[in-house]
């Protein structure tokens, strides 16, 4: 079968030049925010938030099967558990923080966030499927629980992510922004991302932590 292919005027080089260079600027602002040392303010091992969302929300347009998990709008669950003193305000701080983005469009994406609850009753799942969730952000929570949740996230195609670093080695949670010789850095379980229909770009893999699945 002969394939068509359409000339490359002026026009459509000028889109694709345009293209090129948006991708060459997400990676860009990826390193400089990467590399940037964390104020001495920010201690116990944790990220400013306004940071750890702009990384989150960077680290999302590199997933090269987003489009094929969400439509047009993505909607991004923010999941607290009950048992957990500091979780609920800290999915709370994390929603409130991802307001401040609301502008900024997730690979031509606008995206919308939404507080989710666990109380271990099963509703949880069915309030994921209803919301047509396509990530999840885990504030807190026991490992015993984030491992139950990410069955939900690995049967229902959703890419997962967590407040704490550890987990994306211990529980299989796919991302996380945590330290790393006191500069920010994302962590990344390529096994649990594929797990999850997530196919980050190999720009991204470059520089991304990458936790092996044998380190489990």
């Amino acid at each position: 079968m002969k394939v068509m292919q359409l000339p490359l005027t002026a026009k459509t080089a000028k889109m694709y030049t345009v293209v090129l260079s948006l991708k060459y600027i997400f990676i860009g602002t990826l390193i400089a925010l990467c590399s940037m040392p964390v104020p001495a303010a920010a201690d116990n091992g944790d990220v400013p938030l306004e940071l750890q969302v702009k990384l989150f929300l960077t680290a999302l347009t590199y997933d090269k099967n987003l489009e094929k998990r969400a439509d047009a709008l993505l909607n991004i669950g923010i999941v607290y558990f009950t048992d957990d003193l500091l979780s609920k305000k800290e999915a709370e701080d994390f929603a409130k923080t991802l307001e401040e983005f609301k502008d900024k469009k997730i690979s031509g994406r606008n995206f919308t966030a939404m507080l989710l609850t666990w109380n271990g009753n099963g509703d949880l799942k069915k309030k994921i499927i209803e919301g047509e969730i396509d990530v999840i952000f885990m504030a807190g929570g026991r490992k015993q629980q984030v491992e139950e949740l990410l069955k939900v996230t690995q049967s229902e195609k959703i890419l997962s992510c967590t407040s704490k670093a550890e987990y994306v080695s211990t529980c299989g949670v796919t991302m996380a922004v945590g330290l790393k010789d006191n500069k920010p850095k994302i962590y990344l379980n390529i096994s649990s991302a594929k797990r999850e229909g997530a196919d980050f770009s190999a720009k991204f893999l470059r520089v991304a932590e990458i936790v092996d699945e044998e380190s489990r």
